[in-house]
């Protein structure tokens, strides 16, 4: 849809009244003085390149009446939209520089990709940190685990140690006992035959004495026979 130069003027001219307000990009917009069109620099973004771009989330390449949406799907302005791109188109000088222009959506598409990308490799950077966060824990994981074992095993090692010293301890004991035991029962033993012997031998000392005294007993009834055989 193109607009007179009468109209074009007039709008330009409207715009300008109003306090020379401009939208940016992206759709936020500044409020101005008149005077600061006369910059140079601001003549150049507006009167040239100010016609396309972002407003209101979508995108209005420079011509027609569709802008689209990010996914780059067109739809049919509405009448904001239109109100605001007819004075962006009319504030043009030159009305032969309008043609679809998607610089702009290819800045912000490298801006959304280079966004994309930082977020991919924070997400990476962050899947790297929970593997390293995940690995370390499961390493300080497996060093408890083997420092629990070894621990187990010294315990139980000590445990058996334990058991076998007490074993032993207690072999020897019963040893020494048994030993004991043994010189007791050999002690009495000897005591026992000892004394036997003692007792045989005092029998025998008494039955000899008894049969010496037997003996000069008979001796003395003889002599006193012979002397009574003599008298």
């Amino acid at each position: 849809m193109g607009l007179s130069k009468r109209t074009a003027l007039a709008v330009a001219a409207g715009t300008t009244l109003l306090g020379a307000c401009s939208v940016g990009s992206y759709g936020g917009l500044s409020v101005g003085s008149a005077g600061y069109y006369g910059n140079g620099y601001y003549d150049d973004r507006y009167y040239t390149d100010g016609y396309y771009g972002w407003y209101d989330d979508f995108y209005y390449p420079g011509t027609g009446y569709y802008v689209y949406d990010r996914d780059r799907r067109r739809h049919r302005w509405n009448a904001r939209q239109q109100r605001y791109w007819l004075a962006r188109r009319a504030a043009v000088r030159d009305q032969r520089r309008l043609r679809n222009n998607w610089d702009r959506w290819e800045r912000r598409a490298e801006r959304r990709a280079e966004r994309r990308r930082d977020y991919r490799q924070e997400r990476r950077a962050e899947r790297r940190r929970e593997v390293r966060r995940e690995r370390r824990q499961e390493a300080r994981r497996d060093y408890r685990q083997q420092q629990r074992a070894e621990r187990r095993r010294e315990a139980r090692q000590e445990a058996r140690q334990r058991v076998r010293q007490q074993a032993r301890q207690q072999q020897r004991q019963q040893a020494r006992q048994q030993a004991r035991q043994r010189a007791r029962q050999e002690a009495r033993r000897e005591a026992r035959q000892e004394r036997r012997q003692d007792a045989r031998r005092e029998a025998r000392r008494d039955r000899r004495q008894e049969a010496r005294r037997d003996q000069r007993r008979e001796r003395r009834e003889r002599r006193r026979d012979r002397r009574r055989d003599d008298d």
